[in-house]
């Protein structure tokens, strides 16, 4: 190993390592560059990983499409849920209807969950104290053939004027 001082202008005088040179490289023969990466692994375990990998590939893409449908329903349930609310809302005004409640969540529904909601329909159901609106839908389904209906309500109590000491 060799040392040589380098000067640096106002700092003391340090010993600096040289690198070392490379090992000399070894040359294969042609019987050893011939031989397979795998050669040093036993002939049992030849071919594995393709086989890992046809097992797995296929549980890889079915989790992800699960992951995807699970998303596209529960984005359609919140839309399905703030139609419903959206149309016992107006339902439950002092001057609403039924027919404006389910008016006001199918238009919610079809403008805000375009996408995500498909189809959606509401029924009203409005007393003197309460209003209801029940809003059916379907999602969009990666697999064909399977329906995957939502179906949210959402209750309201009907505004109403009364004279002091009425219920």
């Amino acid at each position: 190993m060799t040392t040589s001082a380098v000067r640096i202008p106002d700092q003391p005088r340090t010993p600096v390592r040289r690198a070392h040179t490379l090992a000399p490289v070894r040359v294969l023969t042609a019987a050893e560059a011939r031989t397979p990466w795998c050669a040093g692994r036993g002939r049992e375990e030849a071919g594995q990983a393709a086989i890992q990998t046809a097992i797995l590939l296929p549980l890889v893409i079915l989790l992800i499409i699960a992951a995807v449908q699970a998303t596209l329903w529960f984005a359609g349930r919140q839309v399905a849920i703030a139609a419903a609310s959206e149309g016992a809302r107006v339902a439950a005004a002092e001057s609403g209807t039924a027919g404006s409640g389910q008016t006001a969540a199918v238009q919610f529904a079809s403008t805000t969950g375009r996408g995500f909601l498909l189809a959606p329909r509401a029924t009203v159901t409005r007393t003197a104290t309460t209003a209801t609106v029940t809003l059916t839908g379907s999602t969009q389904s990666l697999v064909a053939g399977w329906d995957l209906t939502i179906t949210q309500s959402a209750s309201m109590p009907v505004e109403r004027l009364t004279a002091p000491g009425m219920p």
